[in-house]
């Protein structure tokens, strides 16, 4: 079984590795227009790019901490009148709902940042 697994990833990699690679060699295409490379980040400023940054930061850190929150209910639930785990899971919630009050706080407070750095 592991010797199949290792077979299939490197297959895998082969394949997805070995394809062509297509790409134009100067500015111009084969019917003669100009080739445009469309911007994938659709921002315009360094600002903009470091606003997108910091919300995708931000949202993973927000899916942790509610991850966190829904673990600390879960251990919670499940504790079955253990002490240990019933104060383990309390302390889970208590830090999960402080780390999304901290997520909530700091993103305000980068926006207030970034629009008094807009004016």
């Amino acid at each position: 079984m592991k010797y199949v697994l290792i077979l299939l990833v490197v297959l895998g990699l082969a394949v997805t590795l070995g394809s062509p690679v297509l790409a134009q060699t100067s500015g111009t295409s084969s019917t003669g227009s100009k080739v445009e490379i469309p911007n994938p980040i659709f921002c315009k400023s360094a600002t903009c790019l470091i606003t997108q940054v910091i919300r995708y930061i931000l949202g993973v850190i927000a899916i942790l901490a509610t991850f966190m929150f829904v673990w600390g209910g879960v251990v919670l639930l499940t504790s079955a009148g253990n002490a240990d785990r019933v104060k383990q899971g309390r302390e889970t919630l208590t830090w999960a709902a402080i780390g999304i009050v901290i997520i909530i706080l700091s993103w305000a407070m980068i926006r207030f940042v970034i629009t008094g750095l807009l004016r």
